[in-house]
């Protein structure tokens, strides 16, 4: 059984990152003296809404920064840096590994904010309430995960201590 949080997310985002980029500096966490050029991994939204009665989507939304420099009007070649580095962003995360499960990364865009490139995706899953058949304490509800990627549904499980 694997636990999903949106640390677990967070750190899938920053192993792919250091597997596709790794000579640039990944931070999950504010920093006050950062290497550049860096990327910014934050999760900026779960949202879970109701399916039917037991079922229910996970979707949660990330968002990666990356700078370029500390003064981006330093950066000569700025617009093209982020053009390309947006290119293999979009490229790049098409399926992430989660836990033991390959997970489509959809909604992607991309967007130039202040010499700043945000790259946004989603990633969906759907959960499905259940009763462990392990002697179970009164307290504790387990929730099975299933990814929505290309009609496969791979099982990752999530687990809710409700005390």
């Amino acid at each position: 059984m694997v636990l999903i949080t949106g640390e677990l997310i967070k750190n899938s985002v920053v192993r792919e990152l250091m597997n596709q980029f790794p000579d640039i500096s990944i931070y999950k966490e504010a920093i006050t003296n950062p290497v550049y050029p860096h990327f910014f991994v934050n999760q900026v939204a779960l949202i879970d809404s109701e399916e039917r009665k037991g079922r229910f989507d996970l979707s949660y939304s990330m968002n990666v920064r990356y700078h370029t420099a500390s003064d981006p009007s330093t950066d000569l070649r700025l617009e093209q840096n982020l053009d390309d580095m947006a290119l293999k962003l979009m490229h790049s995360f098409n399926i992430i590994g989660i836990g033991d499960e390959l997970i489509r990364c959809v909604d992607k865009e991309t967007e130039k904010v202040d010499g700043v490139l945000h790259f946004n995706f989603n990633i969906n899953l759907q959960a499905r309430e259940y009763i462990t058949d392990e002697p179970i304490k009164q307290n504790e509800l387990g929730i099975e995960i299933h990814s929505k990627s290309e009609g496969k549904q791979g099982s990752l499980y999530y687990n809710i201590n409700l005390n």
